[in-house]
């Protein structure tokens, strides 16, 4: 069975379920998704700590972001290490562990005589659910890998690489549309693991706004509102479309853009024309 970022509701929380079988009993896949060893092959990073319920982990990428620098990939913009705490460690069942302000959870059951792995993302905001879908799609391939699997991918029957995972779930889940008020406007909400002085530099500074391509649409008067939160922020923006479909998705757009800016410190660029006809229902 292959179940491939399924978004729901988890006691009010969005959450991202993913399912892999293995021919392999549960021992070995165990090792492989709790092991500091094996997790290094797969993890989007070294998941440093104790293996013990209450144990403090540290998540330390340096030596996979330096290699997506060198491959030209977007990853992790500068900032602190992720830090976490393990909740639920029962082998060979359940490694579960709160991953800065969001909580994974890593569940195997048996299936005949090999495992199924449904490996849960209790998300800290709806917004970030297609960039974290992606990121864990790729980094699953990789555990088949490990673990002699093929690696399917959403949608498509090729082996598309990171950003056109990305598109496709940003298709598939990505972050909602603008709210309507009754004078006119949308409202976004966002979130991000970046600071509420980071946000408020992107949103402000002229070189940010160029950075993840805003500068040119100041006209439209955004309006801002960002607040912290335990481990990041949330930020929303409010713009006056007028009636105008196209400029509610270049909006949309652009706020994509924000997101990798802030989370990679990368431009990847959205196409605003594919929610164009979405706005027009909206507005």
């Amino acid at each position: 069975m292959t179940r491939d970022g399924e978004l729901m509701d988890i006691d009010g929380r969005p959450a991202l379920r993913f399912e892999r079988t293995y021919a392999h009993p549960m021992e070995r896949v165990w090792r492989a998704v709790t092991s500091p060893e094996e997790m290094a092959a797969w993890f989007p990073s070294s998941v440093q700590g104790e293996r013990a319920v209450g144990a403090a982990l540290v998540f330390d990428d340096e030596d996979q972001r330096a290699a997506a620098r060198e491959a030209g990939e977007p990853t992790r913009a500068d900032g602190p290490l992720f830090s976490g705490t393990v909740v639920a460690y029962d082998p060979p069942k359940v490694f579960s562990f709160t991953w800065g302000g969001e909580l994974l959870r890593l569940e195997l059951l048996p299936d005949g005589a090999g495992t199924r792995l449904v490996f849960t993302h209790l998300l800290s905001h709806q917004s970030v659910a297609a960039r974290n879908g992606a990121g864990w799609h790729m980094c699953l391939a990789e555990l088949d890998r490990l673990l002699d699997a093929p690696a399917p991918t959403p949608e498509d029957p090729g082996d598309p690489d990171g950003m056109d995972v990305y598109d496709l779930y940003v298709e598939r889940i990505g972050p909602s549309l603008g709210v309507p008020s009754g004078d006119g406007s949308l409202t976004w909400e966002r979130s991000t693991h970046v600071t509420p002085e980071q946000v408020r530099a992107a949103t402000t500074d002229p070189e940010e706004l160029a950075a993840w391509g805003a500068a040119a649409h100041q006209s439209d008067g955004p309006q801002w509102q960002i607040e912290p939160t335990e481990h990041g922020s949330t930020y929303r923006l409010s713009v006056d479309v007028a009636g105008d479909a196209s400029r509610a998705a270049r909006w949309h757009a652009l706020l994509l853009q924000l997101d990798m800016h802030l989370a990679a410190g990368v431009l990847i660029p959205a196409d605003p024309e594919r929610w164009i006809e979405p706005y027009k229902d909206v507005i």
